[in-house]
């Protein structure tokens, strides 16, 4: 009976390892079925950020500086003769306009009178000595030709040449001497060398200037000119010195303190490189400045604009639109973020103008208009357009892999 009994535990024992060993079996393998199963594929959060459609254009830059304005001539007016001032034009004052050739004051000298009528006197005398001189020469002659002599004298002085060349040369030297106390005398009357505005007067009635002092200062009124330092960049953005110099390429002139504009125009280009500020000088015009509505005044300090040449292949965006690290952010054909480094070619004080890799030239692409250093390329992106741009449909929510 005991015999049976063991054997009767002995295979419950059997039995209950192979139930065991079963359970585990079956529970690992639907384990491994439940590891195997794939789950559902999650929908990728797109980001959505504000972008504008963009595609190629043709721009001008336009280049500023500010310079003073300056007469063509300025003319510290000297006296060329010593004497005593009697007369003043009442026109001789600050601030007057007056012609060319006008009498600005009287110089007296006395001895100027003096020595033209001297000079006058030696000439006389000198002319008629020549032509006593020529006709005692005229007489030597015939008298050698009389004589029967049909070579010539051995020495000039028998038919008086030399003295004949002196009593010229004294004549000459008479008639230099008349013309400079004439010219003297004529530096008496100080007049207006060119159209001019009176800047200062420092003579009176009365007083005596000597040779060399200064009377009065005088501007030009035909040209005002304002001479504008650019750098090598801003040379870039312009055309050709040939193309500037043809007198019609915009030019605008504004005075700084009341906003007032006139249209001047290139006077002239500087062919050289300064050599402390490493710029280049170009000079703008404005013909009869003072004629002008309203005047534009010698002094003024204004600025210059100038339209540069017109540049292909450029993209127009907001100031905004270039990163700290000057990078464009913008959106791929996948709607997921991209950008390039650049270099902007010109700067407005809206936009900046960006010359774009010569693959992307031939689309239109969404830009970013106000990138952050914290965006990673290959985000996906929910554009968002500008209100001046055109509306952009796309699905919130974008399965990886998908193409929009």
């Amino acid at each position: 009976m005991k015999r049976q009994l063991k054997w009767f535990i002995l295979i419950l024992a059997l039995l209950s390892i192979a139930g065991v060993y079963a359970y585990i079996n079956y529970a690992v393998e639907a384990q491994n079925n439940k590891v195997r199963q794939p789950k559902p594929e999650a929908a990728e959060q797109a980001l959505e950020i504000s972008v504008m459609s963009i595609n190629t254009g043709t721009y001008a830059a336009e280049i500023s500086s500010s310079g003073l304005v300056k007469p063509r001539y300025a003319l510290s007016l000297t006296s060329q003769i010593s004497g005593e001032v009697t007369q003043l034009s009442n026109q001789f004052e600050s601030g007057q306009i007056i012609q060319k050739g006008h009498t600005l004051a009287i110089i007296d000298n006395s001895e100027l009178s003096s020595l033209v009528a001297s000079a006058k006197n030696t000439l006389a005398s000198a002319e008629l000595a020549l032509k006593e001189e020529s006709r005692q020469g005229e007489q030597a002659k015939a008298e050698w030709k009389a004589a029967g002599f049909r070579e010539a004298p051995d020495s000039d002085l028998v038919l008086r040449e030399p003295q004949l060349a002196a009593a010229q040369a004294e004549v000459d030297a008479a008639k230099a001497a008349l013309n400079s106390a004439q010219t003297d005398l004529k530096h008496a009357k100080i007049t207006a060398p060119f159209d001019a505005l009176i800047i200062e007067r420092t003579i009176s009635p009365g007083s005596y200037v000597s040779s060399g002092d200064e009377v009065g200062t005088l501007y030009s009124v035909d040209r005002a000119e304002i001479q504008i330092d650019l750098s090598n960049s801003d040379w870039l953005k312009l055309p050709d010195t040939q193309t500037l110099l043809q007198g019609d390429w915009p030019v605008s002139i504004k005075n700084i303190e009341d906003n007032a504009q006139w249209q001047g125009k290139i006077l002239h280009v500087s062919l050289h490189i300064d050599d402390t500020t490493r710029m280049r000088s170009l000079t703008v015009s404005l013909e009869k400045p003072l004629e002008q509505t309203p005047s534009l005044i010698p002094g003024s300090f204004v600025q210059v604009t100038l339209k540069g040449k017109p540049l292909d292949k450029l993209w127009r965006l907001p100031n905004t639109a270039l990163s700290k690290k000057s990078e464009i952010w913008f959106l791929d054909e996948n709607s997921r973020l991209d950008a390039f480094e650049t270099t902007p070619r010109f700067v407005d004080s809206k936009y900046v103008y960006i010359e774009i890799p010569e693959d992307m030239q031939q689309k239109s692409y969404q830009v970013l208009t106000k990138p952050y250093n914290s965006y990673i390329k290959g985000t996906l992106v929910e554009p968002l357009s500008e209100p001046d741009s055109p509306s952009i449909s796309t699905s919130k929510s974008i399965k990886k892999g998908t193409n929009q």
